[in-house]
Parts: structure tokens; C-alpha cells; sequence
């Protein structure tokens, strides 16, 4: 994959962040930011450079924000404090915004899905905040120095932080494939906690792997998820696992277990559509490159709730740059939230903005969006070791910087994990929280 031009670069990267200008967009186009006259070299893997801002612009972190190497300038005596002047910083955004090091590690080795560790050698500070929304603060805070004039009274003001609840059906009932799974994963991350020498956790989690291969518990939780969603005034997005094919050995072992024209499903269908919530598609681990799959489980779903279908996120975030966004839009689907790590809360394009990410093979945007997801029940409870206090505190700490840079994001809780098997209902009713008062404050 190659970049596309400069001019393209910097209409993409002012399209997408347009949210931090809805008035007088010419004048970010104005700003004398420097553009690289050749193509950078990339790189193995991601690294990043810190760039100290001037003492107005208050939208670092710790008066900083980072950048890919590949935009910094081709000098060396440039004194550390204008470094800021000499930055590409439509670049930066571009390259952060479209995980375009990720892109050129797909290529090179082929797609990771959704998991971080298989990117090795990676700076991974990128994750951590939010550079591509806090690079828009601040050139709107440039644009505003450089005109004499509060950036409020230029641009108009900031958007309201927004934070998308959604939830993943995998499954309405206790299968045996899941207690197969989360047994094996429980008992997996019991010998991590060995090897780290958390011998009373380890314990834990094997003595919870048996109980829940050898427990029955009702997973059934909708009524009790509905409730405290209605109670705080939240409409979410469930998305339904939609293949109607026969159950080949793959997918009756990885896929959800449910049929989407059950007649409990139905019911489940029912509830949801009378307290408006939107239906969307989880189609299966098999789909995450078949154009023709996608198109067969959304007009599946679509005949089973009656609802047109234009959500979806990807069946164990199972995604690739080249090819997912491509299936999803040929079958007509109109948001991703796939964009996650499976393994690790945090910001995969240093983003939270809905936009249309760029396609390499048209040399243009996706008429889908993009919706990145930020965290998951799975993350807090599965993959770091934390007591409740612990837990809460991760969680503000990611939805803060939400709040900072007044940015849209998804987060995901499965709603069978508000079973007793599980016991996460606590996490759920604790994320509800800023939630709720996301779009107020």
C-alpha cells in the first residue's frame, strides 16, 4: 500500500476530525503546518516521538503530544521548544487515525485480527491517549493564536462527549462449546498468575474454571440488563450473531450457539425494539473477509427482527485493514465498532471519532464509518488482575480521556456475563455511570 498525496492526506485528516471545526473550516487549511516533499521511510514498527507544545496550547499530556517518527523534519539543529513548527501534523493524524503502520504490518506478515501482542517492537504509548482528537485541539487552538481570537468564537464550541453503549450476543444460554472455552481460557490465565507468582489468584480462577464447566446457571439476563439501562436512561446497540448455515466443527466450537429465528430470540427482539433499542449484526468468526457471508447473516437478521441492519462488529473483533471494511460495506453495512484490541483496553488509532477511513484501493474514504471501542467487559475482569476499587479506577481513567477531548467512542459489555457464572454485573452497573451523563456534561 502506498499514501496517498498531501493534499489528500490533509482533506481526509480535516474531514474527519470536522467535529472540533463546524465553523470556518478554511482556516484550518490555512495554518502554515509543513508538509513532507517526499514519501517517509517507514519503519518495522510503529515509533513515536514527543513533541513539546508552546506554553497556549493546553491539550497535551504533560504539555506534550506524540508523534510517528516518520513526520518529524529533516534537520537536526531545530531547538527542541519549536520542534512543534516543523512537525507534519496532518501526517501525524493520518498515520495514527488509520493505523497505517498496522496497514504496512498486515502486508508485510499478515493481519493480527485484534490482537496487540502480535505486534512486535511497538511503541505502545500510542494506545494511551487519544493523540489524533488532542492533535484537532490543538490545531484549532493554533488557528485561533495565529487569528488573535478565542477558538470558541472561530470555530463554534467543542462537541459533547459521547459514549455508545453496546453489547455482543454471544450467547442466551449456557452451551457446552462455552463451557469448554471459558474453562480452558480461566484455567490458561490461572497458570499466568502462577508464573507471575499470584499463587491465591491462581487458585481462584481454577477453582472458578470448574464451577463454571460443571455449574447451570440462567443466562437469560436481558429483563435484568433492560431494566438498568431504562433506570439510567442509556439506549444501546445489541448485535446478534446471524448464520443460518449448518454447524460445521469450527463454528459449533467458536461461533455463538443460538438461532436467530428462535423463538426466544424472537421475544428477546420484542423487548429490545419497544424500548428502542437498535439491533445490530455480529456476524461469525468466518465472515471477517466474505462479502457474500455478510450479506447472507444481515438480510437473515434483518427478516428475523424486521429492523434494517447497518451495524455490526466482527465476532471476536476478527478484522484485517484490507478486507473487513471492504466486506462490510459491499454488504451494505453503515458503522464498525470493531476497532479494538481483544487482549488490552485503549485507543488502537489513537482516536475517538466516528469517521470514514481511507481505502487504499479507491484512493478514497469508505462510505462506511468507523467507530472505535475502547473497552470491554473481558479486559477488566479477564485480562488484568484488579479488586473492584482497581477495576473502577481503570475504567474512569479510559472514559476521562474521553471527557478531555469531548470524543465519541463505544465500549461493549456482553450481557451474558451478568450471570452468576460471571458476576461482572457490578463493572456493568459502574460504566452505566458516565454513561449516562456523557452527553450532558
Amino acid at each position: 500500500i502506498s499514501l496517498p498525496d498531501t493534499l489528500a492526506i490533509k482533506k481526509h485528516c480535516v474531514n474527519a476530525l470536522s467535529q472540533y471545526w463546524p465553523n470556518n473550516l478554511n482556516l484550518i487549511y490555512q495554518l502554515p503546518v509543513v508538509t513532507k516533499q517526499s514519501v517517509p521511510e517507514f519503519k518495522s514498527s510503529l515509533q513515536l516521538e514527543s513533541i513539546e507544545l508552546p506554553e497556549w496550547a493546553k491539550c497535551g499530556v504533560e504539555g506534550c503530544i506524540l508523534v510517528p517518527t516518520e513526520c518529524l523534519p529533516n534537520i537536526d539543529t531545530c531547538p527542541r521548544e519549536d520542534l512543534w513548527m516543523h512537525i507534519d501534523w496532518f501526517l501525524a493524524v493520518f498515520l495514527l487515525l488509520e493505523c497505517w503502520h498496522e496497514r504496512l504490518w498486515e502486508e508485510k506478515f499478515g493481519p493480527i485480527h485484534s490482537y496487540s501482542f502480535r505486534l512486535k517492537d511497538w511503541d505502545e504509548r500510542v494506545w494511551q491517549h487519544a493523540w489524533v482528537n488532542r492533535i484537532g485541539l490543538f490545531l484549532r487552538e493554533w488557528s485561533a493564536k495565529i487569528n488573535n481570537k478565542d477558538s470558541k468564537s472561530i470555530f463554534g464550541p467543542l462537541p459533547i462527549l459521547k459514549i455508545n453503549m453496546t453489547h455482543d450476543v454471544d450467547a442466551i444460554k449456557k452451551t457446552f462449546p462455552i463451557r469448554l472455552k471459558q474453562s480452558i481460557f480461566l484455567i490458561f490465565n490461572s497458570m499466568r498468575s502462577l508464573i507471575k507468582g499470584n499463587y491465591k489468584i491462581a487458585a481462584t480462577k481454577i477453582k472458578k474454571a470448574f464451577k463454571f464447566f460443571l455449574g447451570s446457571d440462567d443466562w437469560m439476563v436481558f429483563d435484568k440488563l433492560l431494566r438498568e439501562e431504562k433506570d439510567s436512561e442509556i439506549i444501546s446497540t445489541f448485535h446478534f450473531y446471524a448464520d443460518l448455515r449448518r454447524k460445521n466443527f469450527k463454528r459449533w466450537l467458536i461461533d455463538p450457539g443460538y438461532k436467530i429465528n428462535s423463538t426466544e430470540v424472537k421475544k428477546i427482539f420484542s423487548k429490545l425494539i419497544n424500548d428502542n433499542h437498535e439491533i445490530g449484526l455480529h456476524p461469525g468468526f468466518e465472515s471477517w473477509n466474505d462479502v457474500s457471508n455478510l450479506l447472507a447473516q444481515k438480510k437473515a437478521l434483518e427478516s428475523a427482527c424486521g429492523k434494517n441492519i447497518t451495524a455490526v462488529r466482527q465476532h471476536w473483533l476478527r478484522f484485517g485493514w484490507t478486507n473487513t471494511w471492504l466486506a462490510q460495506e459491499g454488504a451494505g453495512l453503515k458503522l464498525d465498532t470493531t476497532l479494538m484490541f481483544n487482549d488490552r483496553p485503549g485507543f488502537r488509532n489513537s482516536s475517538l471519532i466516528r469517521w470514514n477511513p481511507w481505502n487504499p484501493k479507491t484512493g478514497n474514504s469508505f462510505k462506511l464509518e468507523a467507530l472505535p471501542s475502547i473497552l470491554m467487559d473481558s479486559h477488566l475482569y479477564d485480562y488484568l488482575e484488579l479488586n473492584d476499587h482497581e477495576r473502577n479506577k481503570e475504567m474512569y481513567s479510559w472514559i476521562q480521556e474521553c471527557r478531555d477531548v469531548s470524543g465519541e467512542v463505544a465500549v461493549l459489555w456482553h450481557p451474558h456475563t451478568l450471570s452468576n457464572d460471571y458476576g461482572w454485573s457490578k463493572g456493568f452497573t459502574e460504566i452505566l455511570k458516565p454513561i449516562k451523563h456523557s452527553e450532558t456534561n
